[in-house]
């Protein structure tokens, strides 16, 4: 384990010295800042699972939520500091982070993890429906998904991110986080294992040492973040000039930036989901993971985009949505509303793992599609709603769980 840290360390370390001594060698600077980004997203994951085991549940779930998206945080932030310097140059682009790593939580990862439970049970030999079931109070992530992605539809008609949505959008996340704080840490399901690296720092027997290694691996990733983001970025600009615009024209950064900064910053996040998920009672747990993703991607993290335009503009004002922009937050907010129409029954079955990843691959794969695609998820969340009328809990449930849980009495 301390090779593997030291291994990461000694990664980062070496990217953020390439950055500012030759930062005109593109390939070498690419290279180096795209592995340090998933360097430093391991160790700020690592870090952020070891606290979670660490200090109270209500503070663990407030500082995971927030550390494990950091890296998608500078990402976006950066984007829209950029657009604010350089609106014609960025200004377009300050939603494909966010637009790709929501869609690329839902339409691949969703199904992922299904497909993992699936094929794991059938080399164990075991029998059983092919379906994820989420428990009671997990309703909770199901019913704040579907509220986040709902408010797009105010946005899409008004055709502009605005610093009202923003800050409706932290309302939105402080509510949640306030939420799950409130409730009792339940007894009932299986507890998610740690991986070795998170491990190796709760068998720290020192607790002051303990606390020292998971603040210093915080600050030293975020440190990370602070030096490199600004260059990946500009890497991920200059790729695409070079190898793309021939075949994407003008959106070209655009698609570069919607895929390759979440592929990235997501990979840690995705490796301990799989690895949830091969252990089939553990599977439930994987699939909340990125419904909490989700809900994060969909409020706070898009809230950050308005407030730094602002800032880097020097109030500018509203950020107007483009047609290319328009599409692609009406094809997330349909993607979305699907994936929440899947649990409203709170199973998620095979069906609805294929519809989203057959979808998600065409949309990918075809962008002259997204338009249509994202009619067809609005379609498919209408018949999936049919499909499961008598067996909709979710919002019973939920009301069960403020009672029961959220406004209990102490």
């Amino acid at each position: 384990m301390l090779v593997e840290y030291s291994a990461l360390i000694l990664w980062t370390l070496t990217a953020i010295t390439i950055v500012y001594l030759a930062p005109s060698s593109i390939y070498v600077v690419a290279i180096s800042t795209f592995g340090a980004i998933i360097a430093a997203s391991l160790l700020i994951a690592w870090a952020a699972e070891a606290s979670e085991h660490s200090i109270s549940r209500g503070l663990a779930l407030a500082i995971v939520a927030i550390v494990q998206t950091i890296p998608e945080y500078f990402v976006e932030g950066t984007i829209a500091w950029k657009a604010g310097k350089e609106p014609a140059v960025w200004l377009h682009n300050v939603i494909a982070n966010f637009t790709g790593a929501n869609r690329l939580l839902t339409g691949f990862g969703w199904p992922l993890i299904l497909l993992t439970l699936i094929i794991q049970r059938r080399r164990n030999g075991q029998q059983g429906a092919s379906t994820i079931a989420l428990r009671t109070e997990q309703s909770i992530e199901v019913v704040f998904m579907l509220g986040a992605s709902l408010y797009y539809v105010l946005v899409l008609i008004q055709e502009e991110l605005t610093i009202f949505d923003a800050i409706v959008w932290v309302g939105i996340f402080a509510a949640y986080m306030w939420m799950l704080a409130r409730l009792p840490r339940g007894k009932d399901g299986p507890e998610e294992p740690l991986l070795g690296p998170s491990r190796t720092i709760l068998e720290i027997k020192s607790t002051r040492k303990k606390t020292g290694a998971i603040i210093g691996l915080f600050l030293f990733a975020g440190l990370t973040f602070v030096l490199i983001t600004d260059s990946f970025v500009t890497s991920i600009q200059n790729l695409a000039q070079i190898f793309l615009v021939g075949l994407l024209g003008s959106g070209a950064v655009f698609f570069t930036i919607q895929w390759i900064a979440p592929v990235l910053s997501e990979f840690p996040e995705k490796v301990t989901a799989f690895n949830w998920a091969r252990q089939i009672t553990l599977a439930p747990l994987a699939l909340l993971n990125f419904i909490s993703s989700s809900v994060n991607e969909l409020t706070a993290l898009v809230a950050l985009i308005p407030v730094v335009y602002f800032v880097s503009s020097r109030g500018a004002g509203s950020i107007p949505l483009g047609q290319l922009q328009w599409i692609e937050i009406f094809l997330t907010m349909s993607q979305s509303l699907y994936a929440c129409a899947s649990l409203l029954d709170l199973t998620y079955d095979i069906q609805n793992a294929l519809v989203l990843l057959v979808l998600w691959v065409i949309s990918t794969a075809v962008i002259e599609a997204r338009l249509l695609v994202a009619i067809l998820f609005l379609v498919f969340a209408a018949w999936e709603t049919l499909r499961s009328r008598g067996h909709i809990v979710v919002f019973s449930e939920f009301r069960e769980t403020l009672r029961k849980g959220v406004f209990r009495r102490p």
